[in-house]
């Protein structure tokens, strides 16, 4: 045998003991005795801070008003408090248990009478209640006004701007913004023909019914249902029942403009109006049409009818004839919501129509 064999031959048994001592030491550990609960040692931690986190989607992208939680004076203001969970709209079935509510999923509108939503609405009520017993508990000087449940996920508060930033260390709290007063644009004046509307028009099948079968609810200072562009018209057909099954409110009140009591009854065109003014009564005030839906500004006038009204032959203004004139859609059904008065529109209040509407 030469040198190079044996060299090799010495090396596969050197390699095949190596590995033969490896395999046996499992065994040797496999037959000793396993070690004692003695032979160990445990020390107690103690956390140094904790994080408290929201769980629900939106309540993670609600984002606080810095301003408003700096605020050191004791002057009353309006806030929205977004507690912990997502409103009906958006709830999407992340919760055990819970299927879920929002269109996006379903691809249903939203009833309030299916079993999913009447337990999801348990859930939600049951957090809003435990935040208002909390609010009243920690802070006596709030004032907790409408819930928002559908929409938005969480509910009005009135109190000590001072306070505001409490409210945050509230249990199930995830963000708190300002309730601010908006105000109506007053400069709404394009017309049909300026938007190109009569090209659409054409298309389907003409003017007098374009839009039917929409149903078009505005969130302004409400209407004055009396006006040529809302009068009745019988050619809109029946309107469609409300998704929840219960009639639609109609509170426009008598015409104020005429001796007789004829308090308004909704029609064809317009098939709805409420008022949605809970916050603005309560902060501002002096509203002359504070518990209906009947237009003491005028702006919701001229939105709606801009949008929805009628085809209306004749309209003089300082005796100049100015007519014919026509929403976009005239064919469409007319809901009017309230959310502003002459002042301004409060947040919460378009939040509750918002949720009226769907």
């Amino acid at each position: 045998m030469n040198q190079q064999a044996q060299l090799w031959r010495v090396t596969i048994a050197a390699s095949a003991a190596v590995l033969a001592a490896a395999m046996a030491t499992p065994t040797s550990f496999a037959s000793s005795s396993p070690p004692g609960p003695g032979r160990f040692t445990a020390t107690a931690l103690s956390p140094t801070s904790t994080i408290t986190a929201t769980k629900s989607t939106t309540g993670r992208l609600a984002q606080s008003d810095q301003g408003l939680l700096a605020r050191t004076d004791s002057a009353p203001v309006n806030v929205m408090v977004k507690l912990d969970y997502d409103a009906a709209a958006s709830y999407t079935g992340d919760i055990a248990g819970l299927a879920a509510t929002s269109p996006t999923v379903t691809g249903k509108a939203l009833t309030g009478g299916t079993a999913a939503e009447k337990a999801y609405d348990a859930y939600t009520g049951k957090a809003d209640r435990n935040f208002r017993s909390s609010l009243a508990a920690r802070l006596p000087k709030a004032v907790a006004g409408k819930s928002v449940r559908t929409v938005y996920g969480g509910l009005a508060v009135r109190l000590p701007a001072n306070q505001a930033k409490s409210l945050l260390g509230l249990s199930g709290v995830a963000a708190v913004q300002a309730d601010t007063l908006q105000h109506p644009d007053a400069t709404t004046v394009e017309s049909p023909v300026f938007i190109g509307a009569p090209t659409i028009w054409n298309k389907v099948g003409g003017q007098a019914l374009a839009g039917k079968g929409v149903i078009f609810a505005d969130l302004d200072t409400g209407i004055w249902p009396e006006h040529p562009s809302f009068a009745d018209n019988p050619a809109l057909g029946t309107p469609p029942p409300a998704p929840s099954g219960r009639p639609r409110p109609c509170v426009f009140g008598d015409n104020p403009l005429t001796p007789a009591n004829d308090v308004f009854g909704c029609n064809h065109k317009v098939i709805g109006g409420a008022p949605f003014l809970a916050t603005y009564n309560a902060v501002v005030g002096g509203e002359t049409f504070a518990t209906s839906a009947r237009d003491s500004d005028g702006h919701g006038t001229h939105t709606t009818s801009t949008a929805a009204g009628n085809i209306v032959a004749s309209a003089p203004i300082f005796d100049i004839q100015r007519g014919p004139i026509s929403g976009v859609a005239p064919g469409a059904y007319v809901l009017a919501y309230k959310v502003c008065g002459l002042q301004g529109c409060f947040s919460s209040d378009s939040a509750a129509a918002v949720q009226q509407a769907i």
